[in-house]
């Protein structure tokens, strides 16, 4: 790892410095304020001092000898070499056989699943079964969400239309109403946290746009995302763009006073930095962060895409976080849909927000739950 110091007279000239000779990928490791010596201390300005890293990336260069001077004993280990090679690649292919098999046997498992739990229910059913699992519902979920109609509801005199009515209804109560932010009129401070890649610095920005300049509310921008150099940046960006102004938090103690210089903003939008939800030491820094604000709403960032039990992981990790909204990003990207629900099944969390696209403000969207589930049921695609 390649580690410098940097020293400016603002926070903005040492980063500027850094990124211009580490990069954009450069990870800020400390900052501290410098007291230049002056006559008694006084008339200096302090500077800044900004220690950033990079991870430099390990590149193994081949040494050759000359090839006029080549001996037997080389020759010798070339084709050891060779050999070795071949047997490797021959082991690689049977490792590959073997995991083919394994992901056969899974899927022959899952198959044989859905089959048995299909015979549990009517035929009006189970057709349903096969359409919610293929578009990402998980079977347990879509299995259960479906035994309880048929426990509850005789379908037996029903038309095919009237039971696919009554499925879009059942799908609708465990999905919800979606939660958006709204503004009461008091100062509201809302925090948006996720991993690492989930696009919070972007939906923050939509949502701005959205308060800013359709709903002319008056916004503020507070960044606490300082852990790389390019996520100030890109948020700071943004706020030109649109006129909003910026605040950046490199410490607890300084919320406060964005706080107190934004006392008189109707919404304070937080950008934190992404989060290893696995890690602690980061998941306690946050929530230092988030508990030092009264008031405030905290919106969960998660990619869609993402595989269910990482989902729950990830929801797991947030629990001490009350009435947690999640904004499920790039919608446009996702195969499926399934894990709204699947999430929607086993959590209470409320859904304020999808994002379908990079376009700002415009690729953000109150969730349609009913084109949601006739989506699942492959009646409609939802994007």
């Amino acid at each position: 790892m390649k580690i410098k110091r940097y020293i400016g007279n603002s926070i903005q000239e040492a980063m500027i410095k850094a990124k211009n000779e580490l990069g954009s990928d450069a990870v800020i490791l400390h900052t501290r304020s410098i007291k230049q010596a002056g006559i008694f201390g006084f008339f200096k300005k302090n500077l800044v001092e900004v220690v950033a890293a990079l991870e430099e990336r390990k590149v193994e260069t081949a040494k050759y000898s000359n090839l006029s001077n080549i001996s037997d004993q080389s020759i010798y280990s070339t084709k050891n070499s060779r050999i070795h090679e071949r047997n490797h690649t021959l082991n690689s292919n049977e490792d590959l056989e073997g995991e083919i098999k394994k992901i056969r046997t899974m899927v022959e498992t899952v198959v044989n699943s859905i089959e048995i739990k299909k015979n549990e229910l009517p035929n009006s059913l189970s057709s349903f079964l096969e359409l919610l699992v293929s578009n990402g519902v998980n079977e347990d979920v879509a299995f259960q969400v479906l035994d309880r109609i048929n426990q509850q509801i005789n379908i037996s005199n029903k038309e095919i239309k009237q039971i696919q009515e009554i499925v879009l209804y059942s799908l609708k109560e465990y999905l919800g109403e979606s939660s958006p932010i709204t503004f009461d009129g008091k100062q509201k401070v809302i925090f948006f946290v996720g991993q690492t890649g989930v696009g919070k610095t972007t939906t923050l920005a939509k949502i701005a746009a959205n308060f800013s300049i359709n709903k002319k509310y008056d916004v503020g921008l507070i960044t606490a995302d300082t852990y790389r150099i390019a996520a100030v940046e890109q948020l700071k960006v943004y706020s030109e763009i649109m006129s909003i102004p910026i605040k950046v938090v490199y410490e607890i103690k300084d919320i406060y006073k964005s706080l107190s210089n934004f006392r008189d903003k109707d919404i304070i939008l937080v950008d934190t930095a992404g989060r290893n939800h696995k890690s602690d030491e980061q998941m306690h820094e946050l929530k230092e962060l988030i508990e030092s604000v009264n008031n405030k709403e905290i919106h969960i960032v998660i990619n869609a895409s993402t595989d269910f039990r990482t989902i729950r992981g990830i929801l797991d990790s947030y629990s001490f976080v009350k009435d947690l909204k999640i904004i499920f990003s790039k919608i446009d990207e996702a195969n499926s849909l399934g894990n709204i629900l699947n999430t929607k099944f086993y959590y209470d969390n409320r859904i304020s927000y999808f994002t379908t696209g990079q376009n700002v403000p415009d690729d953000i969207e109150i969730p349609n739950m009913e084109q949601l589930c006739r989506s699942l049921i492959g009646e409609a695609t939802y994007v």
